[in-house]
């Protein structure tokens, strides 16, 4: 997931704040961090749609892999990678191609937010605290390569990541609770946690903690963000990457991958023998890979407008199906606990109480996203509908908020700046002015909207200093890992990425995060969203769900959407193909 991804973006620890793209599918499923966002960002704008080579367009290769189906599925995204090195990636275009080329020690197995063991055979704590970690590696692993994937190449590839640290990158989901990492044989590896941490085995499925060929990647230094000559034991392996541009704008462009004949782990066998993966500048590009038939599939990378469009026109075995799936992106309004007008709780509630959800995902993104009443996506567990509970699920009538902020003693009309980025979509735009019209109802507030364009320029502008500057800007949440506490921790914790002065008691996130099995933290997460809910720092608006196109002949995407938002391209298949 992941990694981040705003259309929408995920992120862990540092900020991931912005509008989504408007498309409930996680559209491009943006950056997970706020500087990576930047990079990220950049690397889009740079993508051109793609000139068809000789050769590129083959649906059919040879498969190195006994049994596999002798066809290739051509892939089309918006989301080009930035690096294939997992000690500095945080971007979902990256993440998506780790979670097809590199292993984990643990992953998701398709449908479950339960992790399950993938490179290793065996893992669990060895202790009653939750503070040592070990894993028994699958016998005989191979990297695609032939080289034995060992404890020792699990270990270089968790150290390095922590070594490096990219500021960028995503080390704290590694380095934050792991102490060292030791082997024991060949087979064998044991992680000594700082804390007692019950989220373990989900921090070893998601894209930070994939396995590299030790071999490939110097141990402290990063590659080069073109460097393909990398080598990991997932189903897949690379066998060519093709580039636009030169010097900082240069780009891939397509990534043509082959199935790997010494994979070994939990993926169901392949229902293809490659993927051919392209890449295009935006949604409106890949839209018309689609009707070109250029591509095969295109999975979240759709704008809302054309996803209503292609399930009116959908017709059961001809033309272009539409399938959709969780998205788990949670988007809200941050709102300044420390300076400005929304120092006053009043304030804060009143937005609450306004807000009309329904309009929102209605008017604003044809039904294509889902209203959200609380931190969590509904596919977690833990989640409550605290802001149902306290706020209740319609909007307030503006006559009994104003009796509400008479009583409190606020001064008619309340001047606030509502910041957010649209990158030009339509429905994020279309939200700004819905919300602008919800709030300055009978001369409660008035509103100055500041569409900053890009996700860089708002996090430059806003978010990038000690003290909150801002009224009140959009962001959209992606977790790196199904857990509560990666909704928790990154939104409201001590050092959070939001920035708007509020945090939640340390002392019960580490408390939740202790807990095992996870159903043991329910209370503490109900106690958590229901603070959140009567403190208003952040507001829910909407979650989003994932949408995929594809022509009438291909199958099995479904099967690729769920809350882990791990892309599973090999089964993905086509009918009538052996």
């Amino acid at each position: 997931m992941g990694g981040c991804h705003i259309t929408i973006f995920a992120s862990l620890w540092t900020p991931c704040a912005g509008v989504p793209q408007g498309v409930a599918a996680q559209p491009t499923r943006e950056i997970r961090n706020t500087m990576s966002a930047v990079k990220r960002l950049a690397a889009l704008s740079c993508v051109g749609l793609i000139a068809t080579t000789t050769g590129c367009g083959s649906s059919k290769q040879g498969s190195s892999v006994a049994g596999a189906p002798n066809v290739v599925i051509k892939v089309g995204s918006a989301n080009a990678y930035s690096t294939l090195d997992p000690a500095q990636a945080y971007d979902i275009g990256a993440w998506d191609l780790y979670y097809n080329i590199y292993q984990g020690l643990m992953t998701y197995p398709p449908g479950s937010n339960t992790p399950a063991e993938d490179a290793a055979q065996k893992c669990g704590y060895t202790d009653t605290t939750d503070e040592t970690y070990k894993c028994v590696l699958r016998p005989n692993m191979k990297f695609s390569n032939g080289d034995p994937l060992n404890a020792a190449a699990v270990k270089f590839s968790i150290d390095r990541v922590i070594a490096i640290a990219d500021a960028q990158g995503p080390s704290p989901i590694l380095s934050s609770t792991i102490k060292s990492v030791e082997t024991q044989g060949d087979s064998t590896v044991v992680f000594h946690l700082k804390v007692p941490d019950a989220t373990m085995p989900a921090r070893l499925a998601s894209g930070v903690a994939s396995i590299i060929d030790p071999k490939t990647l110097q141990a402290n230094k990063e590659a080069a963000t073109d460097d393909t000559n990398v080598v990991g034991s997932g189903r897949y392996m690379i066998d060519s990457v093709s580039f636009t541009g030169s010097g900082a704008n240069k780009q891939p462009s397509e990534v043509k991958l082959s199935l790997n004949p010494n994979y070994q782990g939990a993926a169901s066998p392949p229902r293809n023998s490659g993927i051919d993966l392209k890449y295009y500048a935006d949604q409106t590009g890949t839209k018309k890979a689609l009707d070109s038939q250029d591509v095969d599939a295109v999975i979240a990378d759709l704008s809302a407008d054309d996803v209503v469009a292609m399930q009116q026109n959908q017709q059961l075995g001809t033309g272009l199906q539409v399938d959709s799936g969780p998205g788990g992106g949670i988007h809200m309004l941050a709102l300044n606990t420390v300076a400005g007008p929304f120092t006053n709780p009043a304030l804060r509630k009143a937005v609450a109480e306004l807000v009309d959800r329904n309009a929102i995902v209605s008017q604003a993104f044809n039904h294509t996203v889902n209203p959200a009443y609380t931190i969590l996506p509904a596919g977690i567990t833990d989640a409550t509908n605290s802001f149902a509970n306290t706020f209740g699920r319609q909007a307030w009538t503006a006559t009994k908020v104003k009796e509400q902020l008479k009583k409190a003693g606020v001064t008619l009309p309340v001047t606030i700046t509502y910041s957010y980025y649209s990158r030009g979509d339509q429905a994020i735009t279309k939200e700004a002015q819905l919300l602008q019209q919800e709030l300055e109802q009978d001369g409660l507030f008035k509103v100055s909207l500041k569409d900053y364009m890009t996700h860089g320029k708002l996090a430059a502008a806003l978010l990038n200093v000690k003290k909150p500057i801002f009224d009140m800007y959009s962001l959209t949440w992606y977790s790196d890992y199904l857990d509560p506490d990666d909704y928790v921790n990154p939104l409201i914790g001590k050092r959070n990425i939001v920035f708007n002065g509020y945090a939640v008691s340390q002392s019960l996130i580490a408390k939740a995060l202790g807990k095992s099995p996870r159903l043991q933290a329910q209370g503490d997460y109900t106690t958590i969203q229901n603070d959140v809910a009567d403190y208003v720092p952040l507001i829910p608006l909407w979650e989003s769900s994932q949408f995929a196109a594809t022509q009438a002949d291909v199958t099995g995407v479904p099967l690729t959407m769920d809350s882990s938002g791990n892309p599973r391209w090999w089964m993905i298949g086509k009918n009538g193909t052996s």
